[in-house]
């Protein structure tokens, strides 16, 4: 086991793909109290319905809140460390994609909606996170004298923080961003006992990927050197290592899950 029985795991963007299988994985690792965000009250519903069949004995926190709302950000910490007493692992997965488009012709208003969520919501998330963590003591490990943490924070980023492909300008100016905060906020953080990191995932496999939507990726798949999409456990396996205790000497890094793509 990699967490403290007693570690408490917060995770946005809980009714998706990612999201659900992230707290699965937590479960199946160990943790028993997971507080899950999401603004679809059906996508966080389906999650917990999973996690009750799988994990009868986790207990379970659904919060429906809007993250580009830092008023509504604050009550779910709030709400979290009221219901299990302390936030101990923050998975800050939420986000939207954009419409392919060159900049000249995207609106001021998909810039906004993009930059609102993937930026904007990851900086509420983790503002409130960080404010938590230090007001309370780190748990103990489950090794004697490997490191202990006061808390972990992952950013769900993409491989577009690290590259660019055309028509993406928006998001991939969020996603750089947001890479730029995990890094910052590792340095300001790494005495204090938290530790953040980000995971790029490249192009996932998910059950709202339409067969037309899989041909356009055709490109992308052909360049990857793995030659296929990543699934949401191969993303979530690598979000929860981050969160663990075996990563207790990394902060401020970003674990590409691309399947190679970045290489070239």
């Amino acid at each position: 086991m990699n967490f403290h029985p007693d570690s408490v795991v917060f995770v946005t963007g809980a009714g998706g793909t990612v999201g659900r299988a992230t707290i699965l994985q937590f479960a199946r690792d160990g943790v028993s109290k997971i507080a899950g965000l999401d603004i679809m009250p059906e996508g966080i519903a389906e999650s917990e319905k999973l996690l009750k069949l799988e994990f009868p004995n986790v207990k379970f926190l659904p919060i429906i809140a809007d993250l580009t709302q830092i008023s509504q950000v604050q009550s779910a910490i709030e709400l979290t460390v009221k219901e299990f007493g302390r936030l101990d692992h923050a998975v800050n997965n939420a986000g939207i994609g954009q419409i392919l488009l060159p900049t000249a012709e995207t609106s001021p208003d998909e810039f906004e909606k993009v930059m609102n969520v993937n930026l904007k919501g990851v900086w509420h998330c983790e503002k409130y996170e960080l404010e938590q963590m230090m007001k309370q003591d780190p748990l103990p490990t489950s090794v004697p004298g490997r490191a202990s943490a006061r808390g972990t924070i992952v950013n769900v980023d993409s491989v577009l923080g690290l590259i660019a492909i055309p028509n993406l300008a928006i998001y991939t100016m969020s996603k750089h961003a947001v890479l730029g905060l995990t890094r910052t906020d590792a340095l300001d953080y790494a005495t204090k006992g938290i530790r953040i990191n980000s995971i790029c995932p490249g192009f996932i496999d998910t059950p709202l990927l339409t067969e037309e939507k899989r041909k356009g990726l055709a490109p992308s798949i052909a360049k990857t050197p793995m030659g296929r999409l990543a699934t949401p456990q191969e993303v979530s396996d690598g979000v929860v290592f981050l969160s663990s205790e075996r990563s207790s000497y990394i902060t401020g890094t970003e674990l590409k899950v691309d399947g190679g793509y970045c290489i070239h």
